[in-house]
């Protein structure tokens, strides 16, 4: 057995292989921040609902999901190969009703705007008359943005019940829910 002695002793393999300084200095392995996302840091506005932005209670991101196609082989196994196309789902928010009933109407007269339950006459808007963006502000724990989700083109597809119980223990006030479709949402950083 021969020994290679050109190689001085003490040598590591990192004097043979460039590692950038990212991976090897501890303040690049750091996080930024040891503050967590809470789940109370957001602001939801819809332009065309104004009462919305300020009783809304909940409201989620929605998923995203990109499809694919499965390419079969002679083995047997089949390849998955990424798609086109984006799937988003449904954007549903829970709001507080007020005693007026203003939240809920806001939805309630915009949906039948769109869709005219009694007769067909005045209803023929144009398509930015049944749509409006909306901006989902996420907020960081001493309540500075930190990033805007925005959704374009919604228009709203469910409005929850109002429920009324006379047998309640204690009152409560009342939520309900929108489901909105939209045609995709950005998110970008605030500045």
């Amino acid at each position: 057995m021969t020994i290679n002695t050109s190689i001085p002793f003490g040598t590591t393999a990192n004097d043979f292989i460039a590692i950038p300084d990212t991976y090897s200095r501890a303040d690049y392995r750091q996080p930024q921040t040891d503050n967590y996302l809470l789940n109370t840091s957001f602001k939801f506005t819809l332009a065309r609902t104004p009462n919305i932005t300020w009783f809304c209670q909940k409201v989620s991101i929605p998923s995203l999901s990109f499809g694919f196609i499965e390419q079969p082989t002679r083995f047997g196994a089949k390849l998955p190969i990424s798609g086109t196309q984006y799937d988003f789902d449904d954007l549903t928010i829970e709001f507080l009703v007020d005693e007026k009933v203003n939240t809920w109407m806001e939805i309630y007269d915009w949906m039948t705007s769109i869709g005219n339950p009694k007769d067909d006459k005045d209803k023929h808007l144009e398509w930015d008359n049944h749509t409006s963006d909306a901006t989902l502000t996420i907020l960081s724990s001493s309540y500075n943005p930190q990033y805007n989700i925005k959704f374009y083109n919604m228009f709203p597809t469910q409005l929850g019940e109002l429920t009324f119980d006379s047998a309640a223990a204690e009152t409560e006030p009342i939520v309900s829910q929108v489901t909105f479709k939209y045609r995709y949402y950005e998110i970008m950083q605030s500045n």
